[in-house]
């Protein structure tokens, strides 16, 4: 029951973490001040933007992964069952290719605060600007082409051991190139050292100690020798701890200031710092040499003479060290809080246009949006030439907030369903009844897309298609994954039915027919809704959720089938990989269909005018890529043999 509760959680979890960035993505594209091209913006969000796409792009295979353990534990499937012809290198590989870039997604948003932090405080523009972005997002990229040097003891083969161990010195290099535009930037400035600029500097050279002690790891033969010793342990809490840790207090010490309109107490800072910093050396530095003689990971003792006894010590006493560090900071906190000294609007001559708001910024942040004409428009303002800014482009529309209660009850009804997946079906059933209701309710509130009308932006597009492109490309690795394991698994099945015995293929390719018709139906529903024929778009709207309604039947009556024919979720490997790809896709269809006649009622209320297509032209792309999902499904497991 544990473990399940935490599977089940960890997919909640996931999920909403991809919806989050969605939600990042759309913002920080299409909601920039006047004249903030992309290269305009600062590089903290630069970063946040990397890691965001990160999140859409390595979410789902670990999702499919969690997925398809959950169907392991709860129903006896055999993704993981060795005897039925599992593998479990499969999970290995849908967690590392999550696992890895997840180390990106930690890290990089440090890196942007470390980019902020140090220019303002060495007073000079960051070095090479440019290329810290371009940095970042070749870190991302290659973040994606590394995940099996995780893997080198799985016993993958020398090919892939070769790649990945290239992949993985690649990787040093635009990591690299960001430390020296970091050196590069202090080098000639007039530090200020501020707690901020000691956590960021102490960023600086504990992620290289890590990234040196990593970069060994390249070599497949290093690697054997050190996986799952205490080299690894110090290693990655020297990127992560080291990195993460000391870049989220660098942002904190920065920007405390405009968070709460008070300072912090800089001596208890620089006390807070150089106490974690020393402890955070004495408890992890020894690990290498642990590592190094052969300590092993995940013990909780050992023998008394294995000679590990005294550097076990010295880590036990640093981390005492941290514990101390941390409580250093929540005094500085509290202190600051309850009678800290003020802050001004822009205590450190800041060089990004938050400092140009007061401390704490209002709930607007601006009374009127500043037009950004370079990098570091605040500071050219301050320091350099004084010059007329042009003027900024009229714009009468305020972005409003519009609140509701419905996504809560989605949220409560997402959460009975995960419950219920350890109690009883009825309780699932009625967690997804709540969703939906939840769903349903939420897309017919009116007012609250009249608040967002004007959803265009810098991007020239409107904001919702762009979200559903951005969901649409994280759905891809989704059934990628599924389908991927479909085709890895294919002919593994140790005991029958197999896919030649059972799969009938006219039937499938009947209803595959009727699903490729609903998608110009689909078409037509926009084109009537586009010129204001209300009654031919609800005709079209509905022939499309008919259509969808009538190939989910053809689904029913298939799987009917094929159980009653002896092919079930538990039979074989092949049944397994076949309901739950095809599922997930009937799924979808069933989500598309609720949404279509979401858009009819709202057709039928009047709520569906020529200015609203944009509703009915988003739905359309969701259900032509649920198509596009089929067409390869049906021509991979059925027309394929």
């Amino acid at each position: 029951m544990n473990v399940d509760f935490w599977l089940l959680s960890l997919l909640v979890l996931g999920v909403s973490s991809m919806i989050a960035a969605v939600n990042f993505i759309v913002t920080i594209l299409g909601m920039r001040a006047p004249g903030m091209t992309l290269m305009r913006m600062p590089v903290f969000v630069w970063m946040t933007l990397v890691v965001q796409f990160l999140v859409v792009l390595a979410f789902p295979p670990v999702t499919v992964g969690l997925i398809f353990l959950m169907f392991d534990r709860l129903f006896g499937t055999h993704f993981y069952d060795v005897a039925a012809g599992g593998d479990l290198h499969l999970w290995q590989h849908l967690f590392w290719i999550f696992g890895h870039p997840e180390v990106y997604i930690l890290i990089l948003p440090a890196f942007g605060i470390v980019s902020e932090v140090l220019p303002t405080f060495a007073r000079k523009p960051l070095f090479g600007a440019p290329v810290v972005i371009y940095s970042g997002v070749l870190i991302g990229f290659f973040g994606f082409g590394v995940w099996s040097h995780h893997m080198f003891a799985a016993g993958m083969g020398p090919v892939a051991d070769a790649a990945f161990s290239i992949g993985t010195m690649l990787i040093a290099i635009p990591t690299g190139i960001k430390i020296f535009n970091w050196v590069a930037t202090l080098w000639g400035g007039s530090l200020r050292t501020t707690t901020a600029m000691h956590f960021a500097i102490g960023l600086v050279g504990l992620f290289t100690i890590g990234g040196l002690s990593g970069i060994m790891h390249a070599s497949p033969p290093v690697d054997l020798q050190q996986t799952d010793t205490y080299f690894v342990v110090a290693h990655f809490h020297y990127v992560l701890i080291g990195g993460s840790l000391f870049g989220i207090f660098a942002g904190v010490y920065y920007w405390w200031p405009k968070f709460t309109g008070r300072f912090l107490d800089e001596r208890l800072g620089k006390l807070n710092f150089w106490a974690l910093f020393v402890a955070f050396n004495v408890t992890f530095f020894p690990q290498h040499y642990l590592g190094a003689v052969g300590m092993p990971r995940r013990i909780y003792t050992y023998a008394a003479g294995t000679g590990w006894t005294f550097w076990n010590l010295v880590s036990t006493v640093g981390a005492f060290g941290i514990a101390v560090g941390v409580l250093v900071f929540m005094v500085n906190a509290w202190r600051s809080l309850r009678a800290g000294a003020p802050a001004p609007a822009d205590p450190w001559d800041g060089r990004t246009l938050e400092w140009r708001t007061s401390s704490p910024p209002p709930v607007h942040d601006f009374d009127e949006i500043p037009l950004v004409y370079g990098r570091d428009t605040f500071w050219r303002e301050k320091h350099g030439p004084r010059r007329e800014a042009p003027p900024a482009p009229v714009d009468d529309h305020v972005h409003l907030p519009a609140p509701s209660h419905w996504p809560v009850v989605v949220g409560l009804g997402i959460a009975i369903l995960a419950v219920g997946a350890l109690t009883h079906l009825v309780v699932v059933a009625l967690g997804a009844l709540v969703a939906v209701v939840g769903v349903f309710r939420f897309a017919l509130e009116h007012h609250r897309t009249a608040a967002h009308e004007h959803q265009i932006g810098n991007l020239g597009v409107d904001h919702r298609k762009v979200a559903m492109w951005v969901f649409l490309g994280s759905e891809c690795f989704f059934f990628g994954t599924l389908i991927a394991t479909y085709l890895a698994y294919r002919g593994r099945s140790v005991v029958g039915p197999y896919p030649h015995e059972i799969l009938n293929i006219p039937v499938t390719t009947l209803s595959t027919f009727d699903l490729l018709m609903s998608s110009l139906l689909m078409v037509l529903a926009l084109a009537a809704i586009q010129r204001g024929d209300h009654r031919q778009a609800r005709v079209w709207l509905f022939g499309t959720a008919a259509f969808g309604l009538i190939f989910l039947g053809f689904q029913v009556f298939e799987f009917a089938t094929f159980v009653h024919e002896g092919l079930t979720l538990q039979q074989n490997l092949f049944g397994s990989t076949f309901f739950v790809l095809t599922g997930f896709h009937g799924g979808h269809v069933t989500v598309g269909v609720i949404w279509l006649l979401s858009l009819w009622v709202l057709s039928l209320r009047g709520k569906l005018a020529p200015a609203d297509a944009i509703k009915v032209e988003i739905a359309g792309l969701y259900w032509h890529f649920v198509d596009i999902v089929w067409i390869a499904i049906f021509t991979l497991l059925y027309l394929i043999p």
